[in-house]
């Protein structure tokens, strides 16, 4: 543990980098390799640009059906239970997910059996059977009916918030897609989707653990080389989003209420990421974070209580949630919004910010122990922009002024683009309180900062 008289650009050095190796196949595939003989398994991970933003609307829900139908059989073994006993057999684990920018698939294997266990992998996707399509329908209905209350409305809250923040959007959509469109996938369908992303110039292969780079190289080459290069997939950026504030309410059958408000924002690669990283530290990281400390530990409000930051390459969103007892919800709500406008009207104090830095930087550090976390950073990264490496990070982070934060928040943590999404038992019935509260005590206030301040709040 450095002394507290350390000097703070010893306490706040740049990470170090981590060991990689980075090639590209002739037909744009990328092949990276972090060597960690400590480990004893070597993992794999394939990364394609075909996430659910690159559907048609008559596709909608065709990257992640293909995401299942790929585990269902290659040519050679086209029986998916078969397949599994021969994977399984070699002691492999597998698994995957489609997310709205890219599919990831990842195996696990003794080094002992990499050989066999990664090339029949990688005919799942270059030998593909897609039989038994009828029978996986019926798998992702089953999936659908999770984010669904018993009348067969969304009840996930991102998923109500995107129709309002992404209108018309492919972002907007669920990963799964709807009932109706995946009725009409077909083979052809997923054959063609298959055709027209997977191919090189939209995929990478990142390797982790007891394995040399050359052979990683060999072994990418002879399963995925003979794939064509293709055209690397585009989306166009979603529109802008309606003035709000929105207010969304879907009934459901719960022992609490979720309160989710969503906040609009640009992409990861807008100069403004770090700042909302920031502030997305400073209002939940740590029982000492803002949130935490108020809501739940002075007041004891909530025991569910978050905030995150997602941030896709175009476009992205700010949420505060909690599950809430009905005897609270305008309680927490009220909270919350004093903890937003706080971003809005100040900025840190500076023993908060040091304590900022001083965990960001901490988390950075571990990337270096978590393979998903660093075949995010330089391996998913590289699908959308050039990499920006552990040590370019945290300069980035040390730039950011906190004096500027304030104004950033006000521009964005504002009721024009605001979307307050409430689910639970008699949510539509409870919703108008809401609003009726905010607009007496938060609409006036509001308009004269500038950010989110509601009458009353401050202590």
């Amino acid at each position: 543990m450095l002394p507290p008289e350390c000097p703070l650009s010893l306490k706040y050095s740049p990470p170090p980098e981590p060991v990689y190796h980075l090639s590209r196949l002739r037909n744009g595939l990328t092949v990276c390799t972090f060597p960690m003989p400590w480990l004893h398994e070597v993992g794999a991970t394939l990364l394609v640009r075909a996430g659910s933003r690159y559907e048609t609307e008559e596709e909608a829900g065709i990257a992640h059906f293909l995401e299942h139908m790929v585990f269902k059989g290659t040519t050679a073994i086209p029986d998916p239970t078969a397949l599994h006993i021969h994977l399984e057999a070699l002691a492999a684990d597998m698994n995957a997910a489609t997310s709205q920018e890219y599919n990831a698939y990842w195996i696990t294997l003794p080094p002992s059996f990499l050989e066999e266990g990664f090339a029949t992998f990688c005919t799942m996707f270059t030998a593909p059977a897609l039989r038994g399509i009828d029978t996986e329908r019926q798998v992702i209905v089953a999936e659908m009916r999770e984010e669904e209350n018993d009348q067969g409305e969304i009840t996930t809250p991102a998923l109500l918030a995107g129709t309002v923040m992404w209108p018309g959007h492919p972002l907007a959509r669920s990963i799964l897609g709807t009932r109706a469109r995946i009725a009409g996938i077909d083979e052809a369908a997923l054959r063609r989707f298959l055709a027209r992303y997977y191919c090189g110039r939209n995929m990478a292969v990142a390797f982790f653990g007891p394995i040399a780079h050359r052979r990683a190289l060999r072994l990418t080459r002879t399963a995925l080389g003979m794939l064509p290069a293709g055209v690397l997939s585009s989306s166009p950026p979603p529109p802008p989003m309606p003035p709000g504030p929105h207010w969304v309410a879907v009934n459901d059958q719960t022992a609490q209420l979720s309160l989710v408000l969503y906040f609009r924002t640009t992409g990861f690669l807008d100069a403004n990421h770090d700042a909302l990283g920031a502030m997305r530290r400073i209002l939940d990281d740590g029982f000492a974070s803002r949130l935490q400390a108020t809501l739940r530990e002075r007041q004891g409000l909530v025991y569910d209580l978050w905030a995150a930051y997602t941030a896709l390459s175009d476009t992205g969103c700010l949420e505060v949630g909690a599950a809430v007892s009905p005897e609270n919800l305008e309680a927490v709500f009220v909270a919350i919004i004093a903890q937003l406008a706080g971003l809005c009207d100040a900025p840190p104090p500076d023993d908060e910010w040091r304590r900022v830095l001083t965990r960001w930087q901490a988390a950075l550090m571990s990337t270096l122990d978590r393979p998903a976390e660093l075949m995010e950073r330089y391996v998913a990264d590289r699908l959308f922009a050039p990499i920006e490496t552990l040590a370019t990070a945290w300069r980035r982070v040390r730039a950011i002024d906190p004096e500027s934060l304030p104004a950033l928040a006000r521009r964005l943590i504002a009721p024009h683009n605001m979307v307050v999404v409430l689910v639970g038992p008699e949510a539509r019935a409870v919703l108008p309180r809401l609003r009726a509260n905010w607009q007496t005590r938060g609409e006036t206030d509001a308009k004269k900062s500038g950010g989110l301040q509601p009458a009353g709040a401050r202590q």
